[in-house]
C-alpha cells in the first residue's frame, strides 16, 4: 500500500504552524480530518482510514518507510496527552514494523 503524502505536519512544531501539536491532536480526536488524510508526526505517518458513519476516528500508524505499526481508535483515549504519549512512545522506540513494535510491548 502506498500512502498519499501527508497533508499536515503536526510535530515537531515549527514557528510557521498556526498552533501547538495538542491543537492538531484535539482536531484528530474530534474527527476534523477527512477519511484518507495522512498526517506526519515526527516521521510517523498517521493515516485516517475510518471516519465512518459512526464518526469514530481511527488511524493506522506507519513508519516513514510506510511499514504498518499500529491502529488506534482515538475514542479509546481519555485525553490528548494519552494520545501524544503513545505517539511519542512509538517515535522513541522507532520500530521498523508491527512485529518489532508488538514484541517490544
Amino acid at each position: 500500500m502506498t500512502l498519499p503524502d501527508p497533508t499536515d505536519v503536526i510535530a515537531p512544531r515549527g514557528d510557521d504552524l498556526p498552533y501547538e501539536t495538542s491543537g492538531y491532536l484535539q482536531e484528530m480526536m474530534g474527527g476534523a480530518y477527512p477519511d484518507g488524510v495522512v498526517l506526519d508526526y515526527h516521521g510517523l505517518k498517521l493515516h485516517n482510514r475510518c471516519q465512518c458513519k459512526n464518526g469514530v476516528p481511527v488511524y493506522d500508524i506507519y513508519t516513514a518507510d510506510e511499514n504498518y505499526v499500529e491502529t488506534v481508535n482515538l475514542n479509546a483515549f481519555r485525553t490528548i496527552t494519552e494520545v501524544e504519549q503513545l505517539l511519542d512512545e512509538i517515535v522513541a522506540y522507532d520500530p521498523t514494523d508491527r512485529d518489532e513494535w508488538v514484541s517490544s510491548r
